[in-house]
């Protein structure tokens, strides 16, 4: 049978199973107006509920089964390139390769052969770094149990239960990380109970259905949005068939909790929610989860009624809303600002991610997106340097303050902060008075020794003190009257120590 003849008759199974209710229905109608009497039918009619509940057990079991048929076949080379068809660019296609299986460690196996669920999520955490081993090991493993729908189910009283405190020394991080693992492990068990297809007993069924009514309630408690405790409620309702314990309402509700997750698609259709996709959609849109929603417009095939490219642009508008309020809410800080930015870039790279999954380009250019892409990258690194002055000229203040009778010495970036301008290059340390080494500044009395005026003033902004303008200095009318004064000759004599030349002697030169 082709996958296309399959994957046709896998859709066909909701219809055929409302066919089935309603000659079900009508069966009971018609033994009841047969009989109205209180004496027994010669056969009994079944409940719906039973009925329902085995179906979405099958179904469920079916569809991961021909997902892990449609990897099997995408791996092996094909014979001909007529054999094979290239699929088209929006159909979606499963991401769950078929995992090896390999003999299982004894530890593994006695676990199961005991049935000790809460110890094998223990040995399984605890044991995580080698997961790719125990992946392969596990059902073999499972299925050596005497009743592996059984011990799955035992095994989930970890997942809510807090995990025992760690040893004295260990970090609240190394507590946290264990209580993730375990809920990782638990999902993971739940996820093969419909690969192994074990037979799922009436008692079994209804202890999971008991647990699904506890898990429903603390996913939804106090509004919390936790994605992973949503995933585990969905996977679990699907392996144990319990999907018409719930209404569609509840059940889109959760998917929209784990709609980021690689997995939402593949329990949305085990589920038996094909006809609510549309539904579905609406609500991630209405969420500002425009991202989420295109990943199930192509994997349900809707791309004309949802054109992807107005949900993505809606999604990247959506976002700068929210980094906006982040902002504001933080009064734009530096805080605030730095994890806006974050927002926006993460979601602009996973716009075009999307753009090049889903062969977009035609109607999304790349180059528009990597521009703001760069932008927010530019502006982020100059909040940055910005940043770092800041600091760098608060600090500089604090040293005066704690030491004012020390000159403290800045640094190119506390000079930079303060002045707005950079050292020169070449210059790394401030000798006396705060100057730097004169030797490359100096004007036409440098020949001689002298440090020029102009370098004295302009550098006398480092050491702390401020410059007076040089029409102060050299005002020609405070000079009037004076000029004897100032022509007169000086005699400078050299003095040990100083920085002042000998006496000038005329004879020395010609």
């Amino acid at each position: 049978m082709a996958t296309a003849r399959i994957e046709e008759a896998i859709a066909s199974i909701p219809e055929k199973k409302e066919s089935l209710r309603r000659a079900l229905e009508a069966l009971r109608s018609h033994l009841f107006a047969s009989s109205p009497s209180p004496s027994p039918s010669p056969f009994s009619v079944p409940e719906w509920k039973d009925l329902d509940a085995h179906i979405s057990s099958v179904e469920a079991s079916i569809r991961l089964r021909f997902q892990a048929l449609l990897a099997k076949e995408a791996a092996q080379p094909s014979s001909s390139p007529s054999d094979s068809k290239e699929k088209p660019s929006n159909e979606w296609q499963p991401h769950a390769n078929p995992e090896p299986e390999a003999v299982p460690r004894p530890q593994l196996t006695s676990l199961c052969v005991n049935m000790d669920g809460k110890d094998l999520v223990s040995f399984i955490a605890r044991n995580r770094k080698d997961l790719g081993a125990i992946r392969s090991e596990l059902n073999p493993a499972l299925r050596s149990a005497p009743d592996p729908a059984k011990l799955v189910l035992d095994a989930m009283d970890g997942f809510f239960s807090s995990p025992p405190p760690p040893p004295k020394g260990d970090k609240k991080g190394d507590k946290d990380a264990d209580a993730l693992a375990t809920r990782r492990t638990c999902i993971n068990l739940l996820e093969r109970i419909p690969v192994i297809g074990p037979e799922i007993g009436p008692s079994v069924r209804d202890q999971a259905k008991k647990l699904a009514t506890e898990w429903k309630g603390k996913v939804t408690d106090g509004g919390r949005e936790n994605g992973l405790e949503a995933m585990g409620l969905l996977q679990l309702l699907v392996s144990y068939g319990l999907a018409s314990e719930f209404k569609v309402d509840e059940l889109l509700d959760l998917l929209i909790l784990v709609s980021r997750r690689k997995q939402a698609v593949d329990l949305c259709k085990s589920l038996g929610l094909t006809e609510n996709v549309p539904e579905l959609i609406e609500r991630l849109n209405n969420k500002g989860r425009q991202l989420d929603a295109v990943k199930f417009v192509y994997a349900f095939n809707l791309v004309e009624k949802y054109p992807p490219v107005p949900l993505l642009k809606a999604y990247i508008k959506e976002i700068k809303k929210a980094a906006q309020d982040v902002r504001n809410k933080g009064n734009n800080s530096s805080e605030s600002e730095n994890v806006a930015t974050s927002k926006e870039l993460g979601a602009l790279r996973s716009v075009i991610k999307a753009v090049e999954e889903y062969k977009l380009e035609s109607q999304y250019p790349r180059e528009f997106l990597e521009k703001q892409v760069a932008k927010l990258e530019k502006r982020k690194e100059e909040k940055k340097r910005n940043v770092a002055a800041a600091a760098a000229a608060s600090n500089f203040k604090i040293q005066k303050q704690q030491h004012p009778n020390k000159r403290p010495r800045p640094t190119a970036t506390t000079l930079n902060a303060i002045t707005g301008q950079s050292l020169p290059p070449g210059i790394t340390k401030q000798p006396q008075f705060g100057l730097a080494d004169p030797s490359p500044h100096m004007g036409l009395a440098g020949a001689y020794g002298f440090a020029s005026s102009g370098s004295l003033y302009n550098n006398a902004s480092i050491s702390g003190f401020r410059s007076p303008p040089r029409s102060y200095l050299y005002s020609s009318e405070s000079l009037a009257g004076t000029s004897g004064f100032y022509d007169r000759p000086v005699n400078y004599t050299g003095y040990p120590g100083s920085r002042l030349p000998p006496p000038y002697n005329s004879s020395l030169y010609p």
